[in-house]
């Protein structure tokens, strides 16, 4: 089953990058270093990848629900 919420953040099992769950439309892809170095599934460590244009701002990386989704000890 796929949907997304009302914050536009897709939750299905078929989402392979952090891009495609955030539902980052193509200048937030073109302006995102996870994006340009193709690690959407470990976002978390590219610098400055929460300063990218979709502002899906999280003070630690651990508060996001894609570092949570991937990251399950967390």
């Amino acid at each position: 089953m796929k949907y997304e919420t009302k914050n536009n953040i897709k939750l299905d099992n078929d989402t392979q990058n952090c891009w495609e769950f955030f539902c980052c439309d193509k200048r937030a892809k073109k302006e995102c270093p996870a994006f340009q170095n193709n690690s959407g599934r470990e976002c978390w460590i590219i610098a400055s990848t929460f300063q990218s244009e979709n502002k899906k701002k999280f003070k630690y990386c651990w508060n996001c629900p894609w570092f949570k989704k991937l990251n399950l000890k967390f």
